[in-house]
């Protein structure tokens, strides 16, 4: 969140009242003439505040209402005080009033505010911020209103940013862990993706399984050839059915239904895998025909080890959108940002009735399960309480969701300034990028460029094996050999006892979140018997695929 403030020196002058004082600035006053502290502290009074709130209190130049405020906290509450005006805020300090020595109370300067919602996401980590509001206490206010609304959204959104990440974890943060274990047992026999990296010399094609994708390939698929061609995993049979086979697949889901996305597919089709990505597909296809990249699915000291191994493939953010990780790494793929990249099908909203385009797995789902009573046509989708309407790229009104609305933003903020990166999608969300119209099109598909020569870099790499299986090995040898010491530290099979015995405990087990991280408390590591039980019984979990 950044906007920039116009800050210009002015004068602050505090004047007397009859029942106090008042500020004037900028030929405004910023409290009431007659009552200056009455306003903000019946607004105190009558706040219903609940626990582990932050409370954003904007403006608070002479700190009326901060003291009751303080006096009716509940427990785990923050107040943060914001002046995003500059002169008003060294007002503020010279008059004393934002000195205060409570640690429930957390300054911050004008410089600062900008990346409020960061810190506010880090403090969240802790468990024990849930919330955000706002209070305005003192008409300063008025002199930023965009930037005080934009600085409450943003701090909002990153706030529950963290609990949503908290709920995916909770639900999938051991399958997570479990797929990513598994998967490290192949990956010294993959081939690496950074061999994939500055080599493609030739347009790259990304597909989406948006509408988009479809009624591109209606109009373009007999010159698709000239492409290099990738694409997220549910758009894979839609260019397969037709008749176009992909260069390299995406795939980051962790449950198994997404194997029905692969079935029948050529055995020469590149997949390119998220490590904790299900491993069925390495199963069904072998470890040769897949590259390994790496999504941080969460922040924890298991993580950082691991990436600080010499045969961990390259990390990325989590986008949560697959294709945007395949966007992400085509502009790793091209030999250099002159090559373009197009994409298409990334539409993160749909038409009533229509979440796919022909031929995903959402379609082939609603084709198999279709009756008198069920109809192909998923309704329930566009109509449901979370959705929106929005209006598209071309005009016409489409249907997101929350969800797919943060990818599209995300898309915006990570790839809107990327040279040479253009949208080919006709509906859907706008992007953010150059879109070109279907004669332009056609006219980049018969670009000189095309005639160049290209390298296969299936031939290139075939044969090429990760040089790190010992590595690897040494690796999970070592998390079994320390998984069997804390399993006897839990079961009581050593002379430690006490304080000294949960310290070795902990010393073992907080570094290792995944044991853990999937616990509803699972946040932080805590010592509770309970808690200790859990880590016990995932312990023989985990070695079953260590």
């Amino acid at each position: 969140m950044e906007e920039k403030i116009n800050q210009k020196p002015c004068v602050v002058q505090k004047i007397e009242t009859p029942q106090g004082f008042s500020v004037s600035y900028k030929e405004h006053l910023l409290y009431s003439k007659y009552n200056p502290s009455k306003s903000i502290i019946t607004t105190v009074e009558r706040l219903q505040l609940l626990p582990d709130t932050i409370i954003l209190c904007c403006s608070p130049l002479l700190g009326y209402g901060l003291a009751e405020l303080l006096e009716k906290l509940p427990e785990n509450c923050l107040i943060v005080l914001c002046e995003a005006e500059s002169a008003l805020y060294e007002f503020s300090d010279e008059q004393g009033c934002l000195n205060f020595s409570d640690n429930r109370i957390l300054k911050c300067t004008p410089e600062k505010l900008s990346d409020l919602p960061l810190t506010l996401y880090d403090l969240a980590r802790t468990g024990l911020y849930k919330r955000v509001i706002r209070i305005d206490l003192s008409a300063g206010t008025q002199f930023h209103k965009d930037f005080y609304d934009k600085l409450l959204a943003a701090s909002i959104d990153s706030v529950m940013t963290f609990w949503k990440n908290r709920i995916t974890l909770t639900r999938f943060g051991r399958r997570y862990s479990k797929n990513l274990f598994e998967n490290l047992h192949y990956l010294a026999e993959s081939k690496s993706i950074t061999e994939y990296f500055n080599s493609v010399n030739k347009p790259i094609l990304v597909f989406g399984a948006g509408e988009s994708t479809q009624t591109f390939l209606n109009k373009y698929k007999d010159l698709i050839s000239n492409y290099f061609v990738l694409c997220a995993d549910t758009a894979l049979q839609p260019l397969l059915k037709n008749g176009i086979k992909a260069d390299g697949v995406f795939v980051e889901e962790a449950q198994s239904v997404i194997v029905k996305a692969f079935t029948g597919i050529p055995d020469d089709i590149h997949i390119f895998a998220g490590l904790s990505s299900i491993p069925n597909l390495v199963h069904k296809y072998g470890a040769k025909n897949l590259s390994y990249f790496f999504t941080e699915y969460t922040k924890a000291d298991f993580l950082d080890n691991l990436k600080s191994k010499g045969f961990m493939p390259p990390a990325n953010k989590p986008f949560g959108s697959v294709g945007l990780t395949a966007v992400y790494y085509a502009l790793k793929f091209r030999k250099d940002d002159s090559i373009p990249v197009y994409v298409t099908g990334l539409d993160f909203s749909y038409s009533a009735g229509i979440t796919h385009t022909k031929g995903a797995l959402a379609h082939l789902l609603r084709l198999i399960s279709a009756n008198k009573i069920q109809s192909i046509d998923n309704y329930r989708a566009a109509f449901s309480n979370s959705t929106e309407k929005v209006i598209g790229k071309d005009g016409k009104i489409c249907i997101t969701t929350p969800v797919l609305k943060g990818y599209s933003i995300m898309f915006k903020e990570i790839f809107g300034q990327t040279k040479n990166l253009f949208d080919l999608g006709i509906s859907g969300i706008d992007l953010g990028l150059q879109r070109l119209d279907c004669f332009r099109a056609k006219t980049s598909l018969n670009d000189e460029r095309l005639n160049d020569t290209f390298v296969s870099h299936h031939c290139k790499a075939a044969g090429q094996s990760n040089p790190y299986k010992q590595e690897i090995k040494k690796y999970l040898d070592s998390e079994i050999e320390v998984l069997h010491s804390l399993r006897d530290l839990l079961t009581g099979k050593t002379d430690l006892k006490g304080p000294t015995l949960l310290a070795e405990i902990e010393k073992l087990a907080k570094p290792r979140e995944y044991l853990y991280l999937h616990f509803a408390d699972g946040a932080h590591f805590s010592t509770n018997q309970s808690f200790l039980n859990r880590i016990r019984t995932e312990i023989d979990f985990f070695l079953k695929y260590i």
